[in-house]
């Protein structure tokens, strides 16, 4: 086959990879030239890790006779740092974050502060007081402010005094421009050390940028880095240790260390000291990588192993207890998920492989069920040994069945030959055999179906202990061959070392004076820069993926993703000569175990509740938003958002916050409740989503309505109402609501999330001219603001009003001219925050996706006002970016209403606009269509997606519910919100169905409560 790295020194033909797991240490010595395993191990993981590793690679090396000059590096792929987080060890170090986002009252975030979002057990462990300092960047690459070095100098000495020594820095946009968090890292390391010198400390302060972690997306980027800054402490001690045993077993032979990370490649020991957060979850990409290379060595001559493989591979690993799917890309490295992902609890933004994981294991226990049975999920895990039948138990388990099988149709290849008694399985009958291998062939089916992202069949390699659950002789449905190798078993191990090196580069570029090609171009040399930085070769780096997303509202910027890889070059000369110049200190918990300063309570934000019977608090007209409304609430503005509307957590953040701080401030009250000439504000954030997940609130709306009072002396008002109630607006206003002391009025102007300003009823009353929508003010956050109080057209007020929102940073508050309380109960469209409530609540009572879409069906009047429409995967995601707006086209492969066969094609302009399906005869039909709200979930969680998470391979379920009558009865509801408002002019609106007020939870339960 040739080889896979080191070519130019004959002497390091030889790697060695290593996988530590939970159960078991497997360690590999493969071949390089030719391509082949020498000797493999596999031994307990031991307490300390070190040990085990240690005797794993003496092993393989007594065992080979290979010369300890020949191999090149040990590659070590291990969840030590990940397990250390999800099992709270108390390892992990007090964390000190210093954001550069502004700083004083008007910085940016002040309301969602570092830890926020952590598990309650987590925060308390490696929380302390944040510091919000001036710095940061906008999306143009300029200043938010300049660094105050003499603050950040004070802060050094704040957290030097508190005793921690383990910081985060992170700074407003820093992925796009470090210059903030590099020199604010090198004042607070400096002067830190200087303490630590006058002190006679013992200690060393380590200092993780935000930048260096992951990408754009602020809090998620914080979340990770604080992750990153409480293990290194545990990762210097652990790596160093490492370091410390291979050159003990390599006797001063040159022979590097690398640590796997989560995409497939390697980092050095001394990276991977200072980001350990990159060697989580490692091990799945290690299986999958490691199959494929155990099946191209036993398949050396077959021409595709010579040609290359050209089309995504399924790689099912089946232990003890699980099963993990992944596929390997073309490219030689596994799919990764969306950028969003929950670590320990914890929300980052770090890409992680897509991994489907299901019951399905050795140790899964057999049930019978009448003519039926089960097989998992639950299992005897690594009571195996004694639990299973075949070994005495009393546990029938999958490999029982295996067992049984073999024992009533001898193959003459028994893979549990000499295990167990066998005779324990006679009364085992050759039907029960059958069912439970056809029932564990039917789990392998469906998880092949759910990660796969192609139409048609697929190849499928099963690797690990447990592979001997699945046979390969019979056709699996959906895939074209199903495959298993020798060595599988230690498929970890080898993927571990036949890693690679890459590069990634994720940033927003300006196009303003360069074509998008150009940028591309130019990011691309990055990509390639950094993965030779990184230890690649730089005659072997290929682009393994390319990711543009346009930035809404915004022109001439595009987010940019590119990421190369290219074989590792372990004859360079490494980092590793400057490590072991002092001696790692001891871990303590001297740290943990003091007053930790937190940035919130200590407490769960989510209540303990029966979702089943909780009734919210409704007294005297009045309700009090309780942590599990908020939720709800949250939860159906996201779907409510039609695709669109921006992601509304932070601003469940900054309420949940204010909720555990001041419990009972935030209320919502009917607009029938208020007195018809009492006034109501609205207020909503324009710009882009994506500048929202980086540039975070600083109560812009509240400033602007502040504005609008002040410079058109209106008095105060008596509540306020959503702008739009999709997506993040839907949110803003219990917040705005509680600050000024008033209710939050359950109604909105769109029922939904539109595009524009202009798209809403308030409009749809009013006139060309925007008479409705006009004074309203903008507020920047950190103290621009802008006025406007007459224009020619309606459309225009949007346009100016965005227009100054870019030179603002491309995201501000915006206050509309406060309507009457009549005005609002006609124009309005009413009882919204109650229906996102309703939605939100129809999510979390169901666990199977199907029944919570019809339970959300229900919970919105019905079938005769809701439907839903088709259910399938995404093969295809389109986008453009025309004037500040996103167009595109998802297509959904899948099933309609009926059953049947269909391509169904969702076009979008930042919302979703209309549905189109086309059946297995090729007639077209338009299934829905605005002013009707179009809602894609995810078909595992039931989440409602914005168009910027459409991705292939995802499953969706596609809703319809019907409009209000503010869109439908007259010819200017239909001219701003129906399907020509969105640049579709041919197509024509035909209702989905009857619309179905909202009920307003005010009503349905104020009886109840008083």
């Amino acid at each position: 086959m040739g080889s896979i790295g080191d070519v130019g020194n004959a002497l390091h033909k030889y790697r060695v990879g290593i996988d530590v797991g939970g159960t078991n240490t497997d360690a590999v010595l493969i071949s390089l030239s030719p391509t082949k395993i020498i000797a493999s191990h596999k031994a307990p993981t031991t307490p300390d890790v070190t040990t085990g590793i240690a005797e794993a690679v003496r092993a393989i090396v007594s065992t080979s006779n290979v010369p300890l000059d020949a191999i090149s590096c040990v590659i070590i792929g291990t969840t030590h740092f990940v397990n250390a987080v999800v099992q709270r060890s108390p390892s992990l170090q007090r964390v000190g974050v210093v954001r550069l986002c502004g700083g004083g009252e008007d910085g940016f975030g002040l309301g969602v502060p570092p830890f926020v979002d952590f598990p309650g057990d987590l925060r308390q462990l490696i929380s302390s007081r944040p510091f919000f300092c001036q710095g940061g960047h906008q999306i143009t690459g300029t200043e938010i402010s300049p660094l105050d070095e003499t603050e950040l100098k004070r802060v050094a000495e704040e957290l030097a005094t508190a005793g921690i020594f383990n910081v985060v820095i992170s700074g407003i946009y820093s992925p796009l421009n470090s210059a903030h968090e590099t020199r604010a890292a090198d004042l607070i390391q400096t002067r830190m050390t200087e303490i630590c010198k006058r002190s006679s400390l013992n200690v060393r302060p380590r200092i993780t940028l935000s930048h260096r972690i992951s990408s754009v997306g602020f809090l998620a980027r914080e979340n990770a880095a604080i992750l990153n800054a409480a293990l290194r402490p545990l990762a210097e001690k652990t790596i160093t240790g490492f370091q410390k045993a291979m050159q003990d077993i390599f006797q001063g032979n040159p022979c590097t260390l690398y640590l796997t990370q989560n995409d497939g490649s390697v980092l050095s020991a001394p990276d991977a000291i200072d980001l350990p957060i990159r060697t989580f979850n490692s091990g799945p990409t290690n299986s999958i990588r490691g199959g494929e290379f155990l099946w191209k060595t036993a398949h050396a001559e077959t021409e595709e192993a010579h040609t290359g493989r050209q089309e995504p591979l399924v790689v099912i690993d089946i232990g003890g207890t699980t099963s993990d799917s992944g596929l390997l890309l073309p490219n030689g490295l596994p799919r990764m998920s969306s950028l969003m992902s929950l670590v320990g609890g914890v929300r980052t933004n770090f890409a992680l492989p897509a991994v489907e994981s299901i019951g399905l294991g050795g140790g899964s226990i057999v049930r019978k069920l009448g003519d039926s049975l089960t097989v998992g999920p639950d299992s005897v895990g690594f009571e195996l040994p004694r639990k299973a039948r075949l070994f005495g138990g009393d546990v029938l388990t999958a490999t029982d069945i295996i067992a049984a099988s073999e024992l009533h149709a001898p193959s003459g290849s028994n893979p549990l030959e000499g295990f167990g008694s066998p005779a324990r399985l006679k009364d085992i009958t050759p039907d029960t055999v059958k069912i439970a291998k056809d029932e564990m062939r039917q789990i392998v089916e469906e998880v092949v179906d759910r990660t796969k992202v192609q139409k048609g069949d697929i190849d499928v390699l099963i690797v690990g202990g447990g592979a001997i659950l699945i046979d390969t002789d019979k056709p699996l449905a959906g895939v074209r061959a199903v495959r298993k190798v020798k060595g599988g078993e230690v498929a970890n191990a080898v993927g571990a070392a036949i890693s690679r090196v890459s590069g990634v580069v994720d940033t927003v570029a300006d196009t303003s004076h360069q074509s998008l090609k150009q940028a591309q171009d130019a990011v691309m040399e990055m990509a390639i820069n950094a993965a030779v930085d990184n230890g690649a070769r730089r005659d072997t780096i290929e682009i393994a993926e390319i990711t543009i997303l346009p930035i809404q509202y915004v022109d001439a910027k595009a987010r940019i993703l590119i990421r190369a890889v290219g074989v590792l070059d372990t004859v360079r000369s490494s980092k590793l000569e400057t490590m072991g110049a002092y001696e790692v200190e001891e871990l303590t918990t001297e740290t943990n175990n003091g007053q930790a300063i937190t940035a919130a309570a200590s407490t769960e934000a989510v209540e303990s509740i029966d979702i089943r019977s909780y009734q919210p608090e409704v007294m005297r007209g009045l309700w009090t938003i309780s942590m599990t409304d908020l939720q709800w609430i949250s939860d159906g503005c996201k779907i409510l958002g039609c695709g669109g509307g921006g992601e509304p957590y932070q601003q469940y953040l900054k309420i949940r916050a204010r909720l555990e701080k001041h419990p009972g401030s935030v209320k919502v009250v009917s607009p029938a409740d208020l007195p018809d000439s009492a006034t109501v504000g609205w207020t909503g954030c324009l710009g882009s989503p994506e500048v929202s997940m980086e540039r975070m609130e600083a109560n812009e709306c509240n400033k602007a309505h502040d504005e609008l009072i002040r410079v058109m002396g209106y008095p105060p008002v008596a509540g306020f109402l959503a702008l739009e109630i999709g997506g993040a607006n839907g949110l803003v206003n219990l917040e705005v609501a509680a600050a000024h002391g008033v209710p939050c009025v359950d109604a909105d102007y769109m029922g939904r999330a539109y595009p524009t300003g202009w798209q809403t009823t308030v409009n749809v009353y009013g006139s060309a001219r925007g008479e409705a929508l006009l004074p309203a003010t903008i507020a920047s956050g950190d103290g621009s603001y802008m006025t406007m109080t007459s224009s020619r057209t309606d459309k225009l007020v949007d346009a100016a009003l965005r227009a100054a929102t870019v030179e603002m940073g491309c995201r501000a508050g915006m206050a509309g001219p406060p309507k009457t309380a009549k005005v609002v109960q006609e124009e309005s469209i009413v009882n919204t925050v109650s229906l996102a409530w309703w939605i939100g609540r129809a999510v979390a009572l169901e666990k199977n996706i199907t029944d919570k879409a019809k339970r959300i069906v229900e919970a919105v009047g019905g079938s005769d006002s809701a439907r839903i429409l088709a259910e399938g995967k995404i093969t295809s995601v389109e986008r453009v970016l025309k004037k500040g707006h996103t167009y595109g086209i998802v297509e959904i492969d899948g099933l309609l209403s009926d059953g049947s066969p269909a391509i169904v094609k969702v076009p979008f302009k930042n919302e979703n606009a209309f549905v189109e399906a086309t059946d297995h005869e090729g007639r077209v039909s338009v299934l829905a269509s605005v002013p009707d709200l179009i809602a894609l979930l995810d078909s595992e969680t039931g989440a409602g997606l914005g168009t910027p998470e459409y991705k292939y391979g995802l499953r969706v379920t596609i809703v319809a519910i019907a409009a209000s009558p503010r869109w439908t009865d007259t010819p200017r509801g239909l001219e701003l919100g129906g399907p020509s408002s969105m640049g579709f002019d041919d197509i024509q609106y035909v209702p989905i169905g009857k619309y179905s007020k909202p009920r307003s939870v005010v009503e349905a339960y104020g009886g109840a409560m008083g």
